[in-house]
Parts: C-alpha cells; sequence; structure tokens
C-alpha cells in the first residue's frame, strides 16, 4: 500500500499555471466521506472489501463506510469483517440490498450520509444506486459479472471452458460467451463445458447462467470479432489470440482487457494486481475499473487583477452581448 501511495503522490501533485497575470491553481482533494457496498448472500467478497476500501484509503478518505447484508445466520460474514477492518474501513454496518444504499444515501439514525456510494451489487443494489446519484455521487452501475473471450484456433479450448465457468458461478445472471473466428473451437469449448457442468461445485449456477445468458460466436474474420466484442463492452474481455496485442490495440470498450492464454480473469479478480469492480452493461464505453482516482476531486482556485480584467473587457462585453447577459459585463466594467 505504501507503494502505491508513493506512486499515486507522485503523480497527482498540485499544479499552478501562471498565465498574463491569471493564476490558475489545481489542487487534488480527497472526498471526506465514502460507502462501500459489499455483496453477500449467495456468497463472501473479502476481496471486494480490498478492492474498494484499500484504493480510498490511498486517496486519503477519511471516513470509510462498509455495509454489507447478513448471511442466513443473520451476521455479516466474519472474512469480510476482518478484511474491513485490516483494510482500514471506520464503520462497518450489517445492512444489504436497496435499503443500505438508501443508508448511505440520505442517513439513518445510526449511519451518518455519505458523500460518495462504491461497490458492485445485485439488481436492486444497481437500481438503488442510480435512483440516489442525483443527491449521492456514485462509481458506476455495476451490475453482474461479465466475462467475453476472444479466441482463434491457436487457444486452448480447455482453458476458454475453465474461465467461463469460473464467472458464471457467480450467480444464475452473470453474461459470459466466446466470440471467434473458428468453428473447431467453439465445437471443443461447447463439448468442453457440457462434459464438465455435471462434475463441478456450483453447477446450479454455471448451468442456469451459461443456458440463459451466454453463447458462443462465430464470426467471418478478425474485423467481426473485434467489433462484436466492443459492441457488447464487456466488464471482463480475455484476448487468447495468437497475437493478442493485435486485438487489444483494437479494443475500445471494455472495462479489462487480459491477454494472452495464462491470464485468466479469475486470476485478476484476486492477485494479478488490477481491480474487480469493474464497470457492466456497457459502461465499459466511458470508464475503467475503479481505482484511488474515484476518491479524489480536483479543487480549482483561481486569481485575476484589474490590469487582467481590463485586458479582457471588450472579448466580455462581446460575449455577455451575444448571450444576452449584459449584468455579467457591468460586474467587470464596474471594477474599471
Amino acid at each position: 500500500m505504501e507503494k502505491t501511495e508513493y506512486v499515486l503522490k507522485s503523480i497527482l501533485k498540485n499544479k499552478t499555471i501562471n498565465i498574463d497575470g491569471i493564476k490558475i491553481s489545481k489542487k487534488f482533494v480527497p472526498i471526506q466521506s465514502v460507502g462501500c457496498y459489499i455483496p453477500g448472500g449467495l456468497a463472501r467478497y473479502p476481496s471486494s472489501v480490498i478492492m474498494s476500501v484499500v484504493p480510498a484509503k490511498i486517496a486519503g478518505v477519511k471516513r470509510i463506510v462498509v455495509v454489507s447484508p447478513p448471511n442466513s445466520d443473520g451476521k455479516i460474514d466474519p472474512l469480510t469483517i476482518v478484511a474491513a477492518d485490516l483494510c482500514g474501513a471506520n464503520e462497518i454496518y450489517r445492512v444489504g440490498g436497496a435499503q443500505a444504499i438508501a443508508a448511505l444515501s440520505f442517513g439513518t439514525k445510526s449511519i451518518s450520509k455519505v458523500d460518495k456510494i462504491v461497490g458492485p451489487g445485485g439488481p436492486f443494489v444497481t437500481i438503488a444506486k442510480s435512483m440516489v446519484s442525483e443527491l449521492t455521487a456514485i462509481d458506476m452501475l455495476a451490475g453482474p459479472t461479465e466475462l467475453g473471450i476472444i479466441a482463434d484456433a491457436t487457444a486452448n479450448p480447455q482453458y476458454i471452458a475453465l474461465d467461463l465457468i469460473s464467472q458464471s458461478e457467480h450467480s444464475n445472471d452473470t453474461f459470459c460467451y466466446l466470440i471467434t473466428n473458428s468453428e473447431k473451437l467453439a465445437k471443443s469449448v461447447d463439448k468442453i463445458i457440457t462434459e464438465l457442468s455435471n462434475k463441478i461445485k456450483r453447477n446450479n449456477f454455471v448451468k442456469t447462467s451459461l443456458k440463459e445468458n451466454g453463447f458462443i460466436a462465430i464470426c467471418k474474420n478478425n474485423s467481426n470479432m473485434i467489433k462484436l466484442a466492443n459492441e457488447l463492452a464487456p466488464e471482463h474481455l480475455q484476448i487468447m489470440t495468437k497475437n493478442p496485442n493485435d486485438f487489444a490495440s483494437k479494443i475500445t470498450s471494455s472495462g479489462l482487457v487480459l491477454l494472452g492464454n495464462d491470464t485468466p480473469s479469475s486470476a485478476s479478480d484476486y492477485l494479478l494486481g488490477s481491480n474487480h469492480i469493474l464497470p457492466t452493461n456497457g459502461f465499459g464505453k466511458i470508464r475503467g475499473s475503479l481505482s484511488a482516482l474515484d476518491f479524489i476531486k480536483i479543487n480549482t482556485q483561481l486569481s485575476a487583477s484589474k490590469s487582467v480584467l481590463s485586458k479582457i473587457s471588450k472579448h466580455m462585453e462581446i460575449f455577455t452581448e451575444a448571450e444576452g447577459l449584459p449584468n455579467h459585463y457591468e460586474a467587470v466594467r464596474g471594477r474599471l
């Protein structure tokens, strides 16, 4: 964490620009309070604690609140509590779903409202985040897991099958699929998944998810594969081809791109150094993974002088006259 903090501070240095007597200062300031939603219920996610609390801590957020739903015993998963404590959370509450998002946004008798809410969740959490976003900032609308795989005839079908299974075990509504230009590879992957699906753990989720939401697309050429991947904008996109960098250079819309046969999305979920809180539902077209930058705002300070106002006066008059806001110009002229 100390190394990451050092790198962040070296990048986010305060900037000051002086041009023609105008002084503009940009300061990078941490958000004062954030709420981190940690999913629960179907599985335990201490890794999501790390992915949300650690960047906030590194950014310098003073108040970090963790909320997580109770398990079948009515308690927060103990791994979630331990991870939150070790990562530096200030408050931990046993509440989940839309009501947790409401508590973080509006505040309750026991939970004070926060300035921003981050973290993934189920459909109700995602909808709730969208609804409160006019009042409380949010990171993104991160829904069920998505994994797209681009692969050609050189890829190992066993690896592809294992990767699709690994992400589809999250829940029944994950969106996992293969895009390939090899019919032979497509048939091999489909066969391996069918054979494995009766032997693996959590196969109820895997079977339902892949049957209801998954697919294998066979494209005519590389260009069509790239076009489809960019249109779908998956949360994770694995590129398992002979020249993965060539494909990656044309990918513009995925939350996270993983290159090569030995860079599985499951490893990135835990220990490859990237953040697993990623945009879904096509939002990879406009943003990437959660990072310390999500917990920092830019403060701008500006100072001028009468000589500066004198220089811009004529231009100011033209703009204000064009927009029909004469008193904007009078506020400048009155100082001269």
